[in-house]
């Protein structure tokens, strides 16, 4: 599909209005900020009553009475004009020469699809932090970093993460002290943090973009530790995702794990050993799966294809046919002279080949 970033120019209101996104969260900040300005107004009102009796002079008084409540519905928005600031600027060439080149499920979305995914790339990018730890972080780790985030929650509108604050990019796998290097047992391709690492998460590099770039192998740890914490939102990281998934159907799930865990430890799936480590183990590595080969589970695992589309709400049948001729081809690969895939018309040497890093591994 051609790639559709230089019509990005439109207003970021109109197109939050004709499709929803982020318009749930917005209003949801709004209507916060409007409890805590009244609550605020009418203290100060309170206040300001007992100073004009006590002789102060009631207009003036009355009129700074509402200032601190305007104060409160000013901080507590800023969220919002700094999402609307973020989306007002087009989407960088770099960013869609990134998407187009490493990201498979980008491809072989819809052009409106295409476009909600960029929206959402750039508001993960806009408010989340992504360092490095002794490792460049370029464009290429970064869009990727932010694709993990969006591919699994692409089926909810009005989806925050507000479970993660931050992304640690490391040069190579580390231990369970967070350590890197030459020693041996840093085997550790990514985690997400608890206790006083909250709302952190470390990647390595090369296996980050290795993920992506082998999207045949059923594995992306971006992918799996983002499935970490949607798995994460009702406070707890143990299998059983808070969205998707209603009381009734916990009890069919759980019952669903334990059939397939068996069935690798016997040695008859195709499911990654790793998944036996535990039940959340378990979701994150099947989510890897069925989001890179969605036909293939549903071929083998229908029942459990099944449970994963109701909980990212995404039907990926549609797109089989599609991920299938994209796996057969060879990554796109852009010569000197080819036309850039940003879709600007100019040759890729003159566009966007100096902005996007070719990450040596």
């Amino acid at each position: 599909m051609p790639p559709a970033a230089a019509d990005d120019t439109g207003d970021s209101e109109a197109f939050a209005a004709t499709t929803g996104l982020f318009a749930g969260w917005e209003r949801s900040t709004r209507q916060w900020a409007l409890v805590c300005a009244a609550l605020t107004s009418a203290v100060s009102l309170f206040v300001a009553v007992a100073l004009v009796r006590s002789g102060q002079p009631p207009g003036i008084t009355m009129v700074l009475a509402l200032l601190p409540a305007v104060g409160v519905y000013v901080w507590l928005t800023r969220a919002v004009r700094r999402r609307r600031a973020v989306l007002r600027q087009p989407f960088p060439s770099e960013w869609e020469a990134v998407l187009q080149r490493d990201v498979v499920f980008f491809r072989v979305l819809e052009p409106t699809e295409q476009q909600r995914f960029r929206r959402q790339i750039q508001v993960f990018l806009g408010e989340k932090r992504i360092s490095g730890v002794g490792v460049e972080v370029d464009e290429t780790t970064r869009v990727l970093v932010a694709a993990s985030a969006v591919i699994p929650i692409f089926g909810f509108l009005d989806w925050e993460w507000n479970e993660i604050g931050e992304v640690l990019v490391y040069p190579s796998r580390f231990d369970g002290d967070f350590q890197f290097g030459d020693k041996h047992g840093q085997n550790i391709l990514g985690m997400v943090g608890t206790g006083s690492l909250n709302r952190l998460m470390i990647l390595s590099k090369p296996d980050l973009i290795n993920g992506f770039r082998n999207a045949a192998d059923k594995r992306n740890v971006g992918i799996h530790e983002f499935a970490h914490l949607v798995d994460k939102t009702d406070g707890v990281i143990d299998g059983v995702p808070g969205v998707g998934l209603d009381r009734q159907a916990v009890g069919p799930w759980l019952d669903l794990v334990r059939r397939k865990m068996d069935e690798i430890e016997a040695g008859d799936s195709d499911i990654n050993r790793y998944a036996l480590t535990n039940e959340a183990e378990f979701f994150a590595v099947t989510s890897e799966y069925f989001f890179e080969r969605p036909g293939v589970m549903l071929r083998k695992h229908p029942a459990l294809y099944a449970a994963l589309e109701q909980v990212f709400n995404q039907d990926l049948r549609t797109r089989v046919g599609a991920l299938r001729r994209e796996l057969t081809q060879k990554r796109p690969k852009f010569g000197r002279n080819s036309p850039c895939p940003c879709g600007s018309g100019r040759k890729f040497k003159k566009c966007c080949r100096g902005k996007v890093s070719s990450s040596r591994l």
